[in-house]
């Protein structure tokens, strides 16, 4: 998909007993080739083809720097507008989020679109480039990649280099939305016997998921000096990110309303009075509740590691990091209104906890099933039997009569 032209092709040539190059160049302005020529001024008898030879290289050099420089300044390539994209996205997102833009950009929009000229993009060139690319990326990375390579088109709409934004008529498969699973409060239980065993850091991770459901970015970032183990409150406001080997620490969360206040749970107090005496004791100084025990704060990307061999060698059903919170969710909705849901979670929009944490555990959508066929069996199906027992008794009486 990149420009099908050879901006520039030429030769050697004898031109009257001397050496002249001759090449073919590529013109921005009518779209066509237009002879060059330019002699080297060697004689062609006194043996001087190789040094003509070296000339015309950098002869050709220079042209195609000129055609080069031509259409980079007449006809911007979108290489122009992605890196442009870039740099105006620097100010506005998060960093770790603005180096998965670059990445995205750099690994798989430039070496396929980077050399295209704007103005002949079509939604073909982009639709060939999206089938290619979900054959080694999934849907929602491939979403994300048309974040960057959509705004920088957009941009070349606002610049009036192009009509429309053919980015906005892709045809993507349909994402199959990943349906998060829970623990049963018996899992639960095991998983937090399985987390004592093994100690720290894994039990806090444990802890501030399944009981706080903090997501693992808060996790990694909740320090001591967000817990008020006097007032009893637990404030979230920090989280730690990661990209590759880069660990990012931001004083923000995810989204406004995931800056929040919770009381601590009575059954945990204990336990963070006694992690934050160790720690104390051990002589650290007292930054990051998930912490190693010489004081180093977890990566994000242990985090994951570690809670996936702690599933393994307690032969505990896989779970992600991040189904803790589904967990905690689904064992407080069993009890809590959605409202009250939306606010220990930090949702922005009570209709994402409706649409995703309020499903029931198995073992409490039994004991619903229970109690509704209790109601039943004491009063609509009471009711039937008694009638149709009332009618035997009836036919009996009329044949004893």
């Amino acid at each position: 998909m990149e420009a099908s032209y050879k901006p520039v092709s030429g030769s050697l040539q004898n031109d009257k007993g001397t050496w002249v190059v001759r090449a073919r160049v590529y013109d921005r302005e009518t779209e066509t080739y237009k002879q060059k020529t330019k002699s080297t001024k060697l004689k062609v008898k006194d043996s001087t083809k190789r040094k003509a030879e070296r000339m015309m290289k950098d002869i050709l050099a220079q042209w195609e720097k000129e055609s080069n420089e031509g259409i980079h300044k007449t006809e911007p390539l979108f290489e122009d507008y992605v890196r442009g994209f870039l740099e105006k996205r620097a100010v506005k997102v998060k960093a770790n989020t603005l180096k998965s833009y670059r990445t995205y950009a750099d690994t798989h929009i430039l070496p396929v679109l980077g050399k295209m000229k704007v103005r002949q993009m079509r939604l073909k060139h982009l639709q060939m480039f999206y089938n290619q690319l979900l054959e080694t990326v999934s849907v929602k990375s491939a979403h994300k990649i048309h974040v960057v390579l959509s705004g920088a088109l957009e941009d070349a709409v606002r610049d009036e280099v192009i009509q429309v934004n053919f980015a906005d008529y892709v045809e993507f498969p349909r994402e199959e939305k990943y349906e998060g699973k829970a623990y049963t409060s018996e899992q639960v239980a095991r998983l937090f016997r399985a987390a004592e065993l093994e100690g720290e850091p894994i039990l806090s991770v444990v802890i501030l998921g399944a009981c706080y459901g903090l997501r693992r970015s808060e996790i990694a970032g909740l320090r001591w000096c967000d817990v008020d183990l006097v007032e009893k409150t637990l404030m979230v406001r920090n989280t730690v990110t990661q990209n590759g080997a880069l660990r990012i620490e931001a004083e923000e969360t995810k989204t406004k309303k995931s800056n929040r206040k919770l009381d601590l749970l009575d059954v945990t107090v204990p336990y963070f009075e006694k992690l934050k005496d160790t720690q104390m004791r051990a002589g650290l100084e007292l930054d990051k509740v998930c912490a190693w025990p010489d004081g180093r704060p977890l990566r994000p990307d242990y985090i994951y590691t570690k809670l996936q061999k702690l599933l393994k060698k307690y032969d505990l059903p896989h779970i992600r990091v991040h189904d803790l919170r589904h967990t905690a969710a689904t064992l407080l909705s069993t009890k809590a209104t959605p409202k009250q849901v939306q606010e220990f979670l930090g949702h922005e929009k009570i209709a994402t906890t409706l649409d995703t944490y309020t499903h029931l555990l198995d073992e409490d959508r039994r004991e619903t099933s229970k109690i509704m066929n209790g109601i039943l069996e004491t009063t609509v199906f009471c009711s039937e039997k008694c009638s149709e027992k009332s009618g035997e008794v009836a036919v009996q009486n009329e044949e004893m009569g």
